[in-house]
């Protein structure tokens, strides 16, 4: 059996090798594109997953009722059209015809072996009922669950409160899906970009047992690529989607997803023709600005921050965080990203209502302390200790200011209080701080999603990529009542609330706008990109 796997990946590595080399020089729309990403998906469930790797292939290969216009505006999906009732609660989608799965022999082998003659492969309104429902059953544990809480009883259906059938949400016949809300969301339709809310067939879900998005074999697709190969630790590899209603609209024949983490590599292989397009350091970014053969994307999708770990020890404590927020030097970082311009947690990419979050919502600042040496000492008494150690991790390229901030510190502090600086490159930052292998970092913090409800859910108890190990239930009940706001207005004033808890809590220190960069080739053209600039659709792509 291992033989067989050894043979098989030495098979497909040869054959990626050989598109490596040959797939670039393809033009038009029958071009192949290779990116690449961080690490192997341990699934391709939408409903479950959360790692960025994952939801760009899902995002490729599954479609929802709506999709994203290049403006950044709502646009039809699977729903041709929809209605939303005079008082904001009711959504009506009317979803086009003829929508088909893409049912690969493996697959419908799992449904049953003459699955030709015996299963239907239309998609219907109970396809997206299904997804839904099973996006907020408890025991999916889905990530994307609370973002669907504006649903009428979707919180005690997740809850395992109510039976999901009280969820709001019916299907009358198979080309209509009525969602119903328990107060206006007005942005309930970003909310359905989301890959929980991704159609899923029951059928079919029921035949694999439990094995659903495990492998090819485990798992249909409705979007513009479907998965052909999935290889362990090397890549996953998409074609054109022949069973996709829009198929003529859908200009590369294939996606190559290359698992690659280590960051510096990536630039060379742009440069190489061996990616298309890669995401890229500012640094790498900057290389590239001044010639005629890349072009650089950029998107405000991050907010370099101070973050603490408050699973750690020491900074568990909030006087002590308070204390050294209190008195941070913001002119050590002057020099490289000049003055201060972070309003907030979330960036300017995050939006509410389909507007710009940040613009609407005031700024949200540390609290001011008369005496943080006092309010130090008071943490340490708390602690029952005497003195403090505590290091900073950093990029190399922070390194210097750091050492800056460290010593303003040690200097306010005295003797008491020892900081020392941890500088690693980029890929090994981001791993520590994902693991929480970390006290203090000065991070670029992303986020996924294109909502502010999203941008704040990641700190929730078991939120995906909380990197400052929050978990209280005070934090969970604010960003809950993001989802219980009642309008535009009230939902950004309840996002403030949830954003000011990490702020005044000392648990981040929002620093300066930061931007997601990808470079492509210049005779790329035609990609388009989620929001925060992390995910990147493929489905019109061109290379000339």
């Amino acid at each position: 059996m291992m033989l067989k796997k050894a043979i098989a990946v030495i098979l497909t590595v040869s054959a990626l090798l050989f598109c490596l080399s040959s797939c670039g020089e393809v033009k038009g729309s029958e071009a192949a594109f290779i990116i690449p990403i961080d690490k192997d998906p341990e699934y391709l469930d939408p409903q479950i997953i959360s790692d960025p790797g994952a939801k760009n292939i899902i995002a490729n290969c599954f479609e929802g009722l709506v999709t994203l216009a290049d403006d950044g505006s709502i646009a039809p999906g699977c729903a041709e059209s929809w209605q939303i009732s005079a008082d904001g609660l009711t959504y009506t989608f009317k979803l086009r015809d003829k929508l088909k799965w893409r049912v690969s022999t493996y697959a419908g082998a799992v449904i049953d072996p003459d699955y030709k003659d015996t299963y239907d492969s239309s998609i219907t309104s109970e396809d997206f009922l299904f997804g839904l429902r099973r996006a907020l059953l408890p025991e999916t544990k889905s990530p994307g669950a609370p973002a669907l809480f504006s649903i009428q009883n979707a919180k005690e259906v997740y809850r395992g409160q109510m039976n999901p059938d009280r969820l709001g949400i019916s299907a009358p016949d198979k080309d209509t899906l009525i969602i119903t809300l328990e107060h206006r969301d007005p942005d309930f339709l970003y909310t359905l970009l989301e890959p929980a809310c991704m159609p899923c067939d029951e059928v079919f879900f029921e035949a694999t047992a439990g094995r659903y998005g495990l492998s090819t074999k485990y798992l249909l697709y409705n979007g513009p690529f479907y998965i052909n190969n999935w290889t362990d630790d090397t890549s996953v590899t998409a074609r054109k989607n022949e069973a996709y209603y829009d198929k003529d609209s859908v200009m590369p024949r294939s996606l190559y997803f290359s698992i690659n983490n280590e960051q510096d590599t990536r630039l060379d292989k742009l440069k190489d023709k061996i990616y298309t397009v890669a995401p890229l350091t500012k640094d790498q970014a900057q290389t590239l600005s001044s010639s005629k053969k890349y072009t650089v994307t950029e998107s405000d999708s991050a907010v370099l921050s101070l973050i603490f770990n408050s699973k750690d020890e020491t900074l568990k404590n909030p006087s002590i965080r308070q204390a050294l927020v209190s008195c941070f030097d913001y002119e050590a970082l002057t020099e490289i990203y000049g003055t201060r311009d972070a309003r907030g947690v979330l960036p300017q990419s995050s939006v509410s209502g389909g507007k710009s979050y940040r613009s609407a919502a005031k700024a949200i600042l540390p609290g001011s302390v008369s005496d943080p040496k006092a309010l130090l000492e008071k943490g340490l008494k708390e602690l029952k200790k005497s003195d403090i150690e505590l290091s900073i991790l950093c990029s190399k390229e922070n390194e210097a200011p750091v050492r800056r901030l460290m010593q303003s510190w040690q200097a306010i502090f005295g003797v008491k209080f020892n900081v020392f600086v941890e500088a690693v490159q980029e890929g090994e930052l981001t791993a520590r701080v994902k693991s929480l292998n970390y006290q203090i970092a000065l991070f670029p913090v992303s986020y996924g999603g294109n909502t502010a409800f999203s941008g704040l859910l990641r700190f929730t108890s078991g939120g995906a990529g909380n990197i400052i190990g929050l978990g209280t239930e005070k934090y969970d009940t604010l960003v809950e009542n993001i989802k219980s706001a009642d309008g535009a207005a009230a939902t950004i004033t309840a996002a403030e609330k949830a954003e000011s808890y990490l702020v005044k809590g000392a648990l981040i220190l929002p620093l300066y706008q930061q931007k997601t960069y990808y470079g492509t080739r210049s005779s790329v053209s035609n990609l388009r990109y989620n929001l925060t600039g992390d995910i990147v659709y493929f489905k019109y792509a061109l290379s000339q």
